[in-house]
């Protein structure tokens, strides 16, 4: 799998940055391994032609690649990956700004709402078991702000990437929780 797969021209930024489509490389990115796009239908509940579509669409930046096929009961399965898990647009080399400000918008939205309703998932879960005496964490939000010149803003998102994959290992006495990162430069 490649390091780090360059998003460069107008084009595959309009395909990447579409919500549903961001989804669906979350879907692959939880998954961990090749997926059909019937899988990949399944872990979102949506009904497979529609994934298809959109799978058709990343496989035309490749985003995906056909990893390998089987044939169940006749009939052949297409088994997709992810070329990398980590995405980077290349600005540079844009140059429809408005089209990439929209695309990032959308980005950035996409994973704030996937992020909010698994928030509200949770919280519905603790108002029906609430009467429990559980002691443990359950979850944690915070929203601070730190001071960074552009050193230290390098050296921090690398602190958080290695602190992340840190905790990304499996374990019999683990729970999952979801985390959500981000900063930006405050220019108000």
């Amino acid at each position: 799998m490649n390091a780090i797969r360059q998003i460069e021209t107008d084009d595959e930024i309009k395909i990447f940055s579409d919500p549903y489509r961001m989804k669906i490389i979350n879907a692959y990115i939880k998954a961990k391994r090749p997926l059909t796009v019937k899988g990949v239908a399944d872990i979102m509940g949506e009904v497979p032609a529609k994934v298809h579509y959109h799978v058709k669409k990343l496989l035309s930046i490749n985003i995906l690649v056909l990893d390998h096929t089987e044939v169940i009961n006749g009939i052949t399965a297409k088994y997709y990956k992810l070329t990398t898990e980590q995405f980077k647009v290349a600005y540079q080399n844009v140059n429809n700004h408005e089209a990439l400000f929209d695309s990032t918008t959308n980005m950035i939205l996409s994973v704030v709402d996937e992020f909010k309703e698994d928030i509200m998932k949770g919280a519905k879960y603790l108002k029906q078991v609430h009467g429990r005496k559980d002691e443990s964490r359950n979850g944690y939000i915070d929203k601070e702000e730190i001071y960074l010149n552009e050193k230290e803003y390098f050296a921090f998102a690398e602190e958080m990437r290695v602190l992340i994959e840190r905790y990304q290992v499996e374990g019999e006495d683990k729970s999952v929780y979801n985390i959500f990162t981000g900063w930006f430069k405050k220019y108000w």
